[in-house]
C-alpha cells in the first residue's frame, strides 16, 4: 500500500512539473496574446475556437498549445496578466480598455 501511495505522489508531482510554465514561457504567452489582441481586437480574439487558437499559437511560438496552463496559480496568473496588460498599454492602448472591461 505504501508503494502505491509513493507511486501516486511521484506521478502527481511529475504531471504537475510537466504542466508548469517557466517565466520565459509565461512571457511568450502574454506577448503572443497581446499581439493577437492588437491585431484582431479583444472580442474577436476571445471568440476564436480552441482548435484555431491551437494552430495559430503553435505556428507563431515554439511552445505547444497544451503548455498554456489551464488552471494557473495566483502568482502565474498575475504575472501573465500583468505582462499582457503592459503589452497592450504600450502597443494598442485602445484594446487595453476593452480587455479590462471584458
Amino acid at each position: 500500500m505504501r508503494h502505491l501511495l509513493t507511486l501516486l505522489l511521484v506521478s502527481a508531482s511529475a504531471e504537475a512539473a510537466v504542466h508548469a510554465t517557466n517565466k520565459d514561457q509565461q512571457s511568450t504567452i502574454a506577448r503572443w496574446t497581446g499581439e493577437k489582441i492588437c491585431e484582431m481586437g479583444v472580442d474577436a480574439f476571445y471568440a476564436l475556437p480552441d482548435p484555431e487558437l491551437k494552430i495559430m499559437y503553435e505556428q507563431d511560438t515554439s511552445m505547444l498549445y497544451e503548455d498554456i496552463p489551464t488552471a494557473p496559480n495566483d502568482q502565474v496568473k498575475a504575472r501573465i496578466t500583468g505582462q499582457l496588460m503592459g503589452y497592450l498599454m504600450a502597443a494598442c492602448p485602445q484594446q487595453l480598455e476593452n480587455y479590462k472591461n471584458r
